[in-house]
């Protein structure tokens, strides 16, 4: 349908999508080889082009690899407030901004974003899952965009993140190497900040 990784879909046949799960809800309850309308918001240049596009449903392949989806909807728990150079503590993440050693140790070469260091269990993102159960962030990770906002320094992060508020969304582009290890893929975290 020309869906594109980090486009929004904010309408299933008419009705507004407020989260994730209410999307899966409602392609869950269309039938199979009807058709539907999808409203989705695409950047263009630094600005959301509202777009349209025509699906028709199908089957899910009995065969689908959970670790293949790209989004992810996880619950999340209070942290502490207050953040360290390096660390984000209402999240539970300890980043890095990109050195020549990171890049070289990593493999990272091309990437631009903050090293994911650590996850403090107690953390917002630990709780955070993929479908097949595993954790949405891990160590190496680098995180490419917060809210749409490209994040290459500490600093930048912590400004996004200090103007968040209880009930905000949160999504981070992450950039990580495949199961393999071969090639770099990209990732989505969504969550709710508390």
């Amino acid at each position: 349908a020309g869906i594109q990784f980090g486009d929004i879909i904010v309408e299933f046949k008419g009705q507004p999508i407020t989260n994730a799960h209410d999307l899966i809800v409602k392609v869950a309850g269309t039938p199979v080889v009807e058709s539907a309308a999808l409203v989705y918001l695409r950047e263009v240049g630094g600005n959301l082009e509202r777009r349209t596009a025509n699906v028709t449903l199908g089957e899910r392949p009995v065969n689908l690899n959970p670790r293949d989806e790209n989004s992810v909807l996880g619950k999340s728990k209070a942290g502490t407030s207050g953040a360290t150079p390096g660390g984000n503590l209402r999240l539970g993440i300890t980043l890095a901004e990109l050195t020549p050693q990171i890049i070289a140790a990593g493999n990272l070469a091309g990437v631009r974003g903050l090293f994911v260091k650590e996850i403090d269990p107690n953390g917002i993102v630990a709780d955070i899952r993929q479908p097949n159960g595993g954790p949405a962030l891990v160590d190496g990770d680098v995180i490419t965009r917060i809210n749409r906002m490209p994040v290459t320094t500490l600093a930048e992060f912590a400004r996004i993140v200090d103007n968040l508020k209880p009930g905000d969304p949160v999504v981070l582009n992450i950039v990580r190497y495949d199961r393999r290890g071969e090639r770099l893929v990209q990732r989505l975290a969504q969550f709710t900040y508390q």
